[in-house]
């Protein structure tokens, strides 16, 4: 059984289970290369729920698809005057946070999706998982399971680009505690990596009933990519770490 659990977020619609893992599996070996250990393939797997939210032409009119996609047309067409990278890196982040902000509204209005959400984390982790890796949108479906799920045994929470600590993701969060959220009790040590100009990512420190473990790292234009959080050295050494690796980071 996987080792090492990893949980996406928003974008995934047209992605699957093994696409991701094809993609992910290199740039975590490269975070934990950065740490002087690597995995084998068998030692990741994805807990995957973009399908759920790929849209369906039965139930949807052709005309609310294309007003979905309106973004990505007025993004080409601004495209065609410019090719800054800035104005791809804005483009980018704003539809981060628009469409993390488009998903968690449907999260909390059906609770059907979340129910199999959960059926599938509940069949990805097992007793020999000891990393829970979660990107963006899936830090915030990570975190509700972990809570519902205190027999669990997991060593290391790593959250890259989350919006935990933010009013994004409050709807689909419990009660805060004196004005904190709860710290899952089935996790000994929570990592959070956030990269610059990340506008979906927030700081946890301080937001929760015990200490989560903040590192900011540059993602150049790249700021809320997966693939570059993943590669990153502080990634690769708090998964190196949890798995029982000495770090070779300075």
């Amino acid at each position: 059984m996987a080792r090492v659990v990893a949980v996406h977020g928003a974008f995934n619609e047209l992605s699957g289970p093994h696409e991701l893992h094809a993609k992910w599996l290199p740039a975590l070996r490269d975070g934990l290369w950065q740490a002087g250990t690597h995995i084998e393939p068998t030692d990741l797997r994805i807990c995957f729920y973009g399908d759920l939210f790929r849209r369906d032409p039965d139930l949807e009119s052709p005309e609310d698809i294309e007003r979905s996609r309106a973004g990505a047309a007025e993004f080409l067409e601004q495209m065609g005057a410019t090719d800054s990278v800035a104005a791809i890196g804005k483009f980018a982040a704003d539809a981060d946070r628009n469409r993390t902000l488009d998903l968690i509204a449907t999260m909390n209005l059906r609770s059907d999706i979340n129910d199999l959400i959960n059926a599938r984390f509940v069949a990805t982790v097992h007793p020999e998982t000891r990393v829970l890796i979660a990107h963006s949108l899936g830090t915030v479906v990570a975190y509700s399971c972990l809570l519902a799920h205190p027999e669990w045994d997991i060593d290391t929470f790593v959250t890259l680009g989350s919006p935990l600590g933010g009013d994004m993701a409050s709807a689909l969060l419990p009660p805060a505690i004196d004005g904190r959220l709860p710290f899952p009790s089935c996790v000994r040590r929570w990592v959070n990596v956030q990269a610059v100009g990340d506008v979906v990512a927030t700081r946890l420190d301080g937001g929760f009933t015990a200490p989560v473990e903040e590192h900011l790292v540059d993602n150049g234009h790249r700021a809320h990519d997966p693939v570059t959080y993943l590669n990153s050295r502080e990634t690769g050494d708090a998964v190196a770490r949890a798995l029982g690796h000495r770090s070779t980071v300075r």
